[in-house]
């Protein structure tokens, strides 16, 4: 049984090294984990906030941790209320800590809300939805072509993933602005207990009993109609109906404008990757190359050790805390031996794990896919000449697990590189 002191060393007396070093804006996750594989497949690091996890960077073992029951989503399960986050909150908790639903269940309970969510995410489900991608692409890039200082993350990729995440769930418009503000200064909060943050988290989560209070008395042909329909049949709670809303939005706002975002910036330094957007499967192939090279989740949810778990020749024990580095697993030469790992390759063979694996595997990703493909092929069939209009190495992140993208991308489009200054 790990110690809860273990789980929270005291300053300056830890033998684990931590996992963010420097400026965290800076921090390159593929290369901190790359760092940490050649040291082997798995080890214990301390996170931001002062937890202590076991870290599993190799691919081989993070396909296996990835489906194995062992390895719990739902932290109460452990046999020691010490155990997992021991009572504590830390940064990037936020999905294992809050509500119920996909992110922090397992068997049972984690089946039944799949099988709620699985045709309302399917793949047919998320064709549906490509005029209104479309539409929305060229709206926005319209709005980019017009402005003095264009940002990739504020003018576009997010924009778009709020859009369309609302208009799938029946979000109404006048709403749309408060509940992106709120969900994202939770997701990225450095302190989920700081007066500020739980004041923010209450009202986030009142907007959202709001929104289902109507949605029931006004109802749509929307996900969220479909969720409340689900609560009446009793095959979601209300607490779950709740959760699930919240879970969707959150996760489909941020990870996908970080892959857009991110995925602009590889394909702006290579003529290969802008040629290969013009082929006729181009766009998807090279999205799923730049999902596995940008992994928009560096981790996978957390997970909480049921018992003594063998990973290769090191035994992670029951009750430690695990993270699948998924920006590790990505990359990692055993795994994609030829060409270099570290760079875009359309004729990949083996499966990236950037959507995880087995049965959590992401229900969101048919749409995640559709939506970068079409606004990374809008995007560069626009502005052919599109640059960065900063070095890239003056480029920040925020969030460091979850919600880790870029703060913003400014760039020059056809029409403002006229006038531009090297």
């Amino acid at each position: 049984m790990v110690s809860p002191d273990l789980q929270r060393p005291a300053a300056g007396t830890c033998p684990y090294p931590q996992l963010v070093s420097g400026d965290p804006a800076s921090w390159d996750a593929a290369a901190a984990f790359g760092k940490l594989r050649q040291h082997g497949p798995v080890q214990q690091v301390v996170l931001p906030g002062g937890l202590v996890a076991w870290v599993i960077t190799g691919a081989a073992p993070s396909r296996l941790a990835l489906i194995d029951p062992r390895l719990a989503h739902d932290m109460r399960r452990l046999p020691d209320p010490r155990q997992g986050f021991g009572g504590r909150r830390h940064p990037d908790d936020l999905f294992a800590a809050e509500g119920r639903h996909l992110l922090n269940s397992d068997g049972a309970a984690h089946q039944r809300l799949r099988s709620v969510l699985a045709p309302l995410l399917s793949r047919t489900a998320a064709r549906r939805w490509q005029p209104f991608i479309t539409r929305t692409c060229a709206e926005l890039l319209d709005d980019m072509d017009t402005a003095d200082r264009p940002d990739l993350v504020a003018d576009y990729a997010r924009p778009l993933a709020v859009r369309v995440t609302t208009a799938l769930l029946g979000i109404p418009d006048d709403l749309r602005h408060r509940l992106t503000g709120l969900t994202l200064a939770m997701i990225s909060a450095t302190d989920p207990e700081d007066p500020t943050v739980r004041k923010r988290r209450t009202e986030l989560f009142g907007l959202w009993a709001r929104v289902i209070g109507d949605k029931r008395r006004r109802p749509g042909d929307d996900v969220l109609t479909r969720l409340t329909l689900a609560h009446r049949q009793g095959r979601l709670s209300a607490e779950e109906l709740l959760s699930v809303s919240w879970g969707l939005f959150s996760g489909g706002i941020t990870p996908t404008s970080a892959l857009i975002t991110a995925g602009a910036v590889e394909i702006m330094r290579s003529p290969e990757l802008r040629r290969a957007l013009h082929a006729d499967t181009g766009a998807l192939r090279l999205t799923d190359e730049l999902l596995r090279l940008t992994s928009p989740f560096p981790v996978a949810t957390w997970r909480f050790a049921l018992e003594d778990v063998a990973v290769g020749e090191t035994v992670i024990p029951q009750g430690a805390v695990v993270l699948i580095a998924l920006a590790g697993a990505n990359r990692d030469p055993d795994a994609f031996p030829d060409p270099d790992p570290d760079t875009a390759h359309l004729n990949r063979l083996r499966p990236h794990l950037a959507f995880g694996l087995g049965p959590h595997y992401c229900p969101g990703a048919p749409l995640a896919r559709l939506q970068a493909a079409g606004a990374l092929s809008a995007l560069f069939a626009r502005f052919p000449d599109l640059r960065l209009a900063t070095a890239e190495a003056a480029l920040r992140r925020q969030g460091v697990l979850v919600d880790r993208c870029y703060e913003h991308v400014p760039v020059h489009t056809s029409r403002t590189t006229a006038g531009a200054t090297p």
